[in-house]
């Protein structure tokens, strides 16, 4: 898969656009800048978005094809993102205030574990906030994963996030939904998603 991503992301131009995930973006407008973490950002559309914002913020992601377009984004908007070449099974975040992701679908057997390990970084306080396809997407040409198992299910995903593995969450908003995507060619159109923006309680 690294492979895959890293020659989607050497190709010209943004495979996903230079705009933020609409989604993401009318959530983090909601908050005070302060740290930032952009899970799987690829070419760091998310990140460059809010540090022009105001946010400090950081990507991890496998590519490092996504780490050079990332930079040049950054360099466009005049912005600084510090980008780590590293997998979510592996990387050990700084803590940080916010963790945000669109569209980051790993293994069901690596997201029950690191997803919600990650979630300890956050500060009490803290927001996690995400975008994902639903099980219900497949089969749907507006973007995803064609893989039932890397789809998701809200209430799995929430028991996890607010599992024994994870620290206190609270749910400020989680729901499944259909929207319009204009990303890019390759996320647009009618789409099933999954949409969950937590708080670290305790």
């Amino acid at each position: 898969m690294r492979d895959l991503w890293n020659q989607r992301f050497a190709q010209d131009g943004w495979a996903y656009g230079k705009r933020p995930n609409a989604y993401l973006k009318s959530c983090i407008e909601k908050l005070t800048p302060t740290l930032a973490c952009f899970p799987a950002d690829g070419e760091g559309r998310n990140a460059v978005w809010a540090a022009s914002k105001g946010w400090k913020c950081m990507v991890f992601d496998y590519a490092e094809e996504g780490a050079k377009k990332c930079k040049i984004l950054a360099e466009e908007k005049n912005v600084h993102v510090k980008y780590i070449v590293e997998d979510l099974q592996s990387i050990e975040l700084e803590v940080t205030d916010l963790i945000a992701c669109s569209w980051f679908h790993t293994p069901p057997e690596v997201r029950k574990i690191h997803m919600p390990r990650i979630l300890h970084s956050l500060r009490v306080g803290g927001h996690f906030i995400m975008e994902g396809y639903h099980k219900n997407q497949l089969g749907k040409k507006s973007g995803g994963p064609q893989n039932f198992d890397l789809l998701f299910d809200l209430d799995e995903v929430l028991s996890e996030l607010r599992g024994d593995l994870a620290p206190q969450m609270e749910v400020i908003e989680a729901c499944v939904t259909e929207c319009v995507l204009d990303e890019s060619e390759l996320h647009r159109g009618l789409a099933s998603v999954v949409r969950i923006w937590l708080k670290r309680t305790g």
